[in-house]
């Protein structure tokens, strides 16, 4: 065999597996973007204490349950007229950190939080994402004192960087939306 019959398969076999890879990934898009929506109105709908919501109810529960939203630089996600749910993002200990805090009409109390990450450390700071530390948040006051803004829980054990995170999250988030509960008071 000669080294042009070998490097002429070898184009044509990138070639065809290119093709059928570039034609599957763009097959796949909007299954892939409607499963991302998905998962953010789960975690929307988790948060304001709405439980059993799956990637074949998600879309109709949010559409029965959601009042008010507003998307853009400051968005919130109002739930059956008395909880509103607001995005945080935030830094762990090895990458990005998101959530949503949902809080209920009298502004000063969670209803529930939902935690994501991308990388945090498996058995540690992985564990944001586990009902024991979710429900944690449930039922707490808001601490306001000063310029910060808080919910008190315990921390995770060898995941201080993440907790940290966690934390400054909430406050951030909680801060840039503070005048808002204030207004519906």
């Amino acid at each position: 065999m000669s080294d042009r019959y070998i490097f002429r398969y070898i184009i044509i076999l990138v070639a065809i597996v290119s093709v059928l890879l570039s034609a599957a990934a763009m097959w796949l898009q909007p299954y892939q973007k409607r499963n991302e929506l998905n998962e953010q109105r789960i975690n929307i709908l988790k948060s304001a204490g709405i439980t059993g919501a799956d990637n074949k109810n998600a879309e109709q529960l949010f559409k029965q349950h959601c009042t008010d939203r507003r998307e853009g630089e400051m968005p919130y996600y109002v739930i059956d007229n008395q909880i509103t749910v607001i995005p945080m993002r935030g830094n762990g200990l090895w990458g990005p950190i998101w959530g949503y805090i949902g809080i209920a009409a009298d502004g000063k109390t969670v209803v529930g939080a939902v935690f994501d990450h991308k990388s945090e450390t498996p058995g540690l700071g992985a564990e944001i994402t586990t009902d024991k530390y979710r429900n944690q948040y449930e039922g707490k006051e808001l601490l306001i004192q000063n310029d910060k803004v808080s919910v008190e829980v315990d921390a995770i054990a060898g995941a201080t960087r993440t907790s940290n995170g966690v934390e400054e999250m909430i406050e951030r988030a909680l801060k840039l939306y503070l005048p808002y509960f204030e207004g519906n008071e």
